[in-house]
């Protein structure tokens, strides 16, 4: 303020004292004033009593804050702190001060974090800020699979929270954690929004969710059962499990994993007219109402018989007739996409079992083979495992608590693998030989077996197989919601 009491000292051919609400003076130039504020431009020129006036009261803010704008008018310095920001945007905006608000605003975009996003956003609102709304708008999705790090989420009004949930580019691996989100958001003020909950449930893209959570988690949640919303929790367990036989597409080997987008996409090898041509596809369905599929970009270098995986945001193409030992991975959120080679499997497969078990990946059998490989992405290094008991060809494999079930095939094989401890046990044996392109799947605490022609229920505690054939399409779809409704 060096400027401006040196200023008042000497009254320098000073023409207007503003008066301000601690009842000090700052003695001030109009021109200076006028240049520097539209406010006061058009006070000074309209031709009314208070332009004409040489002492201007002004109380649109504290004392200190209108001394540090006239500060600025008069050196183009100010000092912008956590402090004070608000209140110079304020100012700014009163005075019409349309590059200091500017400035501050580029000030606050680039000071955002989980401690003040969601109060920056509010705050950028009612200034019109739009780069600071934009900006800590995409923190909050970027950020939203860590919601409860992120200052006052439990306090977003249903507004708020309709326009994050809604929004394609949530930063969220399944919708598992979108669903754990709104629950703790309607739990923080359950009298009030419990209310809401019906109308909030269905932006949740519950196809979307992982069966575990489905089974375990979302068809025994309170707020479902008792909001009329469970039906959106049972028509994504048939959805997921009419999509994972892979009886409605041709020529088409199913991936049972989530979206490379995080909220919107499957991902399939599709094989097209041309025998020799093979082509990325991305299955999208927002409200799970159906599954659309459209090409990506050919796959030169996968097939037909790989077996895809989703693993830490790539692509994996494990095998294939052509390369049976070849590993190859695509980034799709890389400018110009291109598949990559890994680290080759130590013996080659044809349409391999492929399945993810914490930070590792397992590939199973092959034509009669016994073998059992583990990659390691962080690696990218292979290693043999123990042999599996007997023959595998042409099964499917699933994670289910702490082991791997290989299950199917020619052979019809149950077997468990502890990959903790590398071994393996020998179960019952289930009913049919499901092959060409079976299917395995965890739901409702069983794992499904099945192709096009027959459906079976293995119980891992009882080790027993059962008859499911009604849940093959063209059975009562009713059926497998009544089950889903019975194991709540």
């Amino acid at each position: 303020m060096a400027s401006l009491h040196k200023l008042q000292e000497k009254e320098v051919m000073t023409d207007v004292t503003l008066t301000l609400p601690d009842q000090s003076a700052i003695p001030c130039h109009k021109v200076v004033l006028m240049a520097a504020s539209p406010f006061f431009e058009t006070m000074f020129q309209s031709g009314l009593k208070e332009g004409a006036e040489q002492n201007i009261k002004l109380d649109f803010a504290d004392s200190d804050i209108i001394k540090t704008l006239v500060e600025f008018f008069y050196t183009g310095d100010i000092e912008l702190t956590e402090g004070n920001i608000k209140e110079i945007v304020a100012g700014s905006d009163f005075l019409c001060c349309e590059h200091l608000k500017a400035h501050c605003e580029e000030y606050l975009a680039d000071t955002v974090d989980c401690l003040n996003c969601i109060d920056y956003y509010r705050f950028g609102k009612v200034f019109n800020l739009k780069l600071l709304i934009k900006t800590a708008f995409d923190f909050i999705l970027s950020k939203f699979k860590e919601f409860r790090g992120i200052a006052d989420f439990d306090k977003l009004t249903e507004d708020e929270l309709v326009e994050v949930v809604s929004s394609d580019q949530l930063n969220a691996e399944n919708e598992d954690v979108v669903f754990e989100a709104v629950v703790h958001w309607v739990n923080a003020d359950p009298d009030a929004r419990k209310e809401v909950f019906p109308t909030i449930a269905p932006l949740i893209r519950f196809p979307f969710c992982s069966q575990k959570a489905l089974t375990e988690n979302i068809c025994r949640n309170t707020l479902m059962q008792k909001s009329g919303c469970i039906d959106f929790a049972h028509e994504a367990l048939w959805s997921q499990f009419h999509f994972n036989c892979g009886l409605s597409l041709d020529n088409v080997r199913c991936i049972p994993r989530h979206a490379f987008h995080s909220r919107t996409s499957l991902f399939q090898l599709i094989k097209s007219e041309s025998p020799n041509e093979v082509s990325l596809c991305v299955a999208s369905s927002n409200d799970g109402s159906g599954i659309e599929w459209e090409t990506v970009l050919p796959c030169n270098t996968a097939t037909f018989d790989s077996a895809l995986a989703f693993i830490d945001g790539k692509i994996f193409a494990f095998g294939g007739d052509s390369a049976p030992k070849s590993v190859k991975s695509i980034n799709l959120k890389e400018s110009n996409p291109e598949w990559k080679f890994e680290q080759e499997m130590l013996s080659g497969l044809h349409r391999p079992p492929i399945v993810q078990f914490a930070n590792k990946v397992y590939a199973f059998g092959g034509w009669n083979m016994r073998l059992a490989q583990e990659f390691d992405p962080a690696l990218n290094e292979w290693r043999m495992r123990s042999e599996m008991p007997g023959l595998f060809n042409d099964g499917a494999a699933v994670a289910f608590g702490d082991k791997i079930y290989v299950v199917g095939g020619e052979e019809r094989a149950c077997y468990s693998y502890d990959p903790e401890n590398d071994e393996w046990k020998v179960l019952s044996k289930p009913t049919h030989a499901h092959h060409s392109f079976p299917f395995a799947t965890v739901w409702q605490g069983k794992i499904l077996l099945g192709n096009m022609e027959h459906v079976e229920e293995y119980d891992p505690v009882e080790d027993r197989w059962s008859n499911r054939d009604e849940l093959l399409p063209g059975g009562d779809i009713n059926e497998m919601i009544l089950y889903a409704s019975c194991t709540l």
